[in-house]
């Protein structure tokens, strides 16, 4: 009778191979990476709604800023006050001079706190501005 050796091939399959997994990694951190931003702050707001969509600015230098209905406002969840926010859109500002903001304003925000935002940005040299909005279907 012909039996095989059982003990030929032992060390052939000691180790595992990893490199399916670091591809499943990297691809699970660019999509993590990819979707942060779309991912809304923890202030929240009502924005106001229209039925036609703009496009979407793709601008790496893209300040978001919030304001609530109570007039607060934040940039990254950070608040601030109005002296405080001409600091901070300075500082932003001169890191990067194609600086585009975008005003995401509580629908129950008073205008006053919109144009004093408004003001602050010429003041800095800002002219690039947009307003956030939620779109809603038309029927």
């Amino acid at each position: 009778m012909a039996f095989g050796n059982f003990n030929q091939n032992d060390n052939e399959m000691a180790d595992m191979n990893v490199t399916p997994l670091v591809d499943v990694m990297l691809v699970l951190l660019i999509v993590f990476m990819i979707a942060m931003p779309v991912f809304t702050s923890s202030i929240q707001i009502q924005l106001p709604q229209s039925t036609t969509v703009s496009e979407n600015v793709k601008s790496p230098n893209i300040i978001r800023v919030i304001i609530d209905a109570d007039g607060k406002y934040y940039i990254a969840d950070q608040p601030y006050h109005l002296d405080e926010l001409k600091q901070e859109l300075q500082r932003l500002y001169q890191q990067q001079k194609e600086s585009v903001i975008a005003i995401r304003a509580d629908q129950k925000t008073n205008y006053q706190f919109v144009a004093g935002l408004l003001d602050l940005a010429r003041q800095v040299g800002i002219s690039k501005i947009g307003f956030v909005t939620e779109v809603t279907p038309t029927k």
